[in-house]
């Protein structure tokens, strides 16, 4: 019996690390709309794997040019970078430190009167 649990507790703690270690370092989609008026839209978070690495971005979808950068409600943040075309991977430096949960922010112009769709995959690194 202690032996069965030996075997379980490792497994899950193979999977758990596992899944903690590819959040970061793996691509994962985003599809987001961008209020107008100076608003932010939001990916889905990821677990920032290396303190100070930049982000990779890549855009399949851009409704309108916006800005984006790392953040993480944990602390630190990214430089601001324009996004004007589809592409990537465009690079987002940033200082947040690893086991951070991260996010990439998106930005839309103070003039920019309708909602924008920004569409694509990242990764926090």
């Amino acid at each position: 019996m202690k032996k069965k649990l030996a075997v379980m507790a490792l497994a899950a703690g193979l999977v758990t690390t596992g899944s903690m270690a590819q959040a970061g370092t793996t691509y994962s989609g985003y599809d987001v709309i961008v209020p107008g008026f100076n608003s932010s839209g939001f990916s889905p978070q990821q677990t920032k794997s290396t303190s100070n690495a930049s982000a990779d971005l890549k855009v399949s979808i851009l409704g309108k040019p916006m800005d984006a950068r790392a953040h993480s409600h944990s602390g630190g943040t990214g430089a601001w970078v324009r996004l004007s075309t589809v592409g990537g991977p465009f690079k987002l430096p940033n200082t947040i430190k690893s086991g951070n949960p991260t996010r990439v922010e998106f930005d839309s112009d103070w003039n920019q009167t309708v909602d924008a769709r920004v569409k694509g995959e990242w990764r926090s690194n």
